[in-house]
């Protein structure tokens, strides 16, 4: 690849923050080396309009039940889930997880939620997209009780060095976001030097987490170079390289086409 291609693996430009603009939004990105952005349907309200998105072009998607939303469990969601995972454009189970940041839904019914999702996904044989916040503890004893792990990404990894090369030993790999160009970040920045970039994905989360170039403005796909530019910093390695590499980790991991 001599030329940057980036891939935004992980967006939610579904939002209402992007009704006014969206196809502004998108086009930006693609005119700007954005070659695939992975729309994100975590929301069971969400579901259908992230699968109309993602019929568009270079667009595809992944759905799944947030942990803040577990208590929303129902089995008619889980049929519907079943569904929509079966489309060709949907490549991933997600975002599925743990948070105990906000506690949004009991920690139990999260649990249960998660597990159910995961077995989903080893079942259908997809990848997962695993949300984890302030609960690394019980998702490595989760991961550890499955014999069979499906592929899969740790989406906005928030965890610590240890955590970190848990969750490579099993195979996973791990999510980089704006909080990278964060100045407190530094923990992170310690991770992302350490850490393989065969191992790392590049997603912003958008409409959340934008970059410190556009802190406290609404998140958007064609900024995921900002975080690109912070790995190539961290790593002393041409900027075109970490773009390549990461969207090839990317394509690899979710089966990405053409």
């Amino acid at each position: 690849m001599d030329k940057k291609m980036l891939v935004d693996s992980h967006a939610h430009t579904c939002d209402e923050k992007f009704d006014a603009d969206r196809n502004a939004v998108l086009n930006r990105a693609f005119t700007s080396g954005v070659k695939y952005i992975i729309e994100v349907g975590c929301e069971p309200e969400t579901w259908d309009n992230v699968f109309e998105l993602s019929q568009k072009e270079n667009i595809f998607s992944m759905f799944g039940i947030h942990p803040q939303d577990s208590s929303k469990f129902s089995d008619d969601n889980f049929n519907k889930l079943k569904t929509l995972l079966s489309d060709k454009k949907c490549v991933a189970v997600g975002e599925i997880g743990l948070d105990y940041h906000y506690d949004l839904s009991p920690r139990n019914v999260q649990k249960e939620v998660f597990i159910k999702q995961m077995n989903l996904a080893v079942e259908i044989e997809k990848p997962v997209c695993i949300h984890c916040r302030s609960a690394y503890d019980d998702m490595l004893k989760i991961l550890k009780d499955f014999k069979k792990l499906p592929k899969g990404v740790i989406h906005c990894f928030s965890g610590n060095l240890e955590e970190a090369n848990a969750v490579l030993d099993m195979g996973f790999l791990i999510g980089i976001d704006g909080p990278c160009t964060y100045p407190k970040s530094d923990k992170l920045r310690e991770i992302i030097a350490s850490v393989d970039i065969a191992k790392l994905l590049i997603e912003t989360d958008c409409p959340y987490l934008a970059p410190q170039l556009y802190r406290g403005q609404r998140n958007e796909p064609s900024y995921v170079v900002e975080i690109a530019k912070k790995i190539a910093e961290i790593k002393n390695i041409p900027l075109n390289d970490v773009c390549n590499m990461t969207s090839a980790n990317t394509i690899k991991l979710f089966n990405l086409w053409e």
